[in-house]
């Protein structure tokens, strides 16, 4: 498998930190984020977190605004989700979610910004039999990493971890519909075909009792989107209750709550 014209660990690198605002730390001690994954799960430092976070979003943990403390949080990790699988689909490498190499901050407006260690590399002609079992492993390890911290976040929230979790299954399978749709992503036929391979097996809904990236998603209609594939998330991330009056946040062009043709009209508008 051919990897991109030129790729090096430091390109890598700049993308992840470019698109999904994560850093790869070169080392277990050499981190610059104070908050770990495992913090998650100790009430009293989990609850410290949330509620910075709702202080910059302009919410409040308990009351009305808790819930969306909850899914704005899922929304904004599912970033990171989509760091780990870019770097596997287009650059071959394997990111640790060890919940103690995994952390993050806060950037002082609600969103986050994280860092984990790179665990490994395939080298060009390794064995593909070996990745494809590592890509199954690595979907495990994401898998019940997310479960894991959607269930410490719904507990000092009071949102379902079912509806935070469809809320990073649509950014994944946003994801993969833009990598698969632009040419300038996957650069080379051999590269699309990884993609589309690993698409399949992260898109596979194997256990319907188990939380799943496959969940059926709507997808945009309209005779005049004439784009990729876009689609509708399932629940509202509540990010409109961010903000008021002109500095409200509105709808996501993605929102169950939006009507058709002002999703069209926001689309077309980007």
């Amino acid at each position: 498998m051919g990897r991109y014209p030129g790729h090096n660990h430091s390109e890598m690198s700049e993308r992840l930190q470019h698109f999904f605002v994560t850093t790869i730390r070169a080392s277990c001690d050499d981190f610059k984020y104070a908050f770990r994954v495992k913090d998650l799960l100790d009430e009293e430092k989990r609850n410290s977190i949330l509620r910075e976070q709702a202080i910059q979003q302009g919410l409040q943990l308990d009351g009305k605004g808790s819930a969306a403390v909850g899914t704005l949080f899922a929304k904004r990790y599912s970033v990171f989700v989509m760091s780990v699988i870019s770097a596997f689909s287009l650059y071959d490498t394997t990111l640790s979610m060890a919940d103690d190499d995994v952390r993050f901050e806060l950037n002082g407006s609600g969103g986050m910004r994280y860092e984990t260690r790179l665990q490994r590399i395939f080298l060009e002609g390794e064995d593909p039999v070996q990745r494809k079992s590592e890509r199954g492993l690595l979907k495990k390890r994401v898998l019940l990493h997310l479960e894991t911290v959607l269930r410490a976040v719904a507990s000092g929230t009071g949102v379902s971890d079912k509806v935070m979790w469809s809320l990073v299954a649509h950014n994944v399978q946003q994801l993969y519909v833009s990598m698969v749709n632009d040419r300038k992503i996957w650069k080379t036929d051999q590269r699309l075909a990884q993609i589309q391979e690993d698409q399949s097996i992260w898109l596979d809904e194997q256990n319907k009792n188990a939380f799943t990236f496959a969940m059926k998603l709507h997808r945009f209609d309209h005779p005049e989107w004439q784009g990729p594939p876009f689609f509708i998330r399932r629940y509202c991330c509540l990010a409109y209750q961010v903000g008021d009056g002109s500095h409200s946040h509105g709808y996501c062009n993605s929102c169950p709550k939006l009507d058709s043709e002002s999703r069209l009209r926001n689309l077309l508008q980007q």
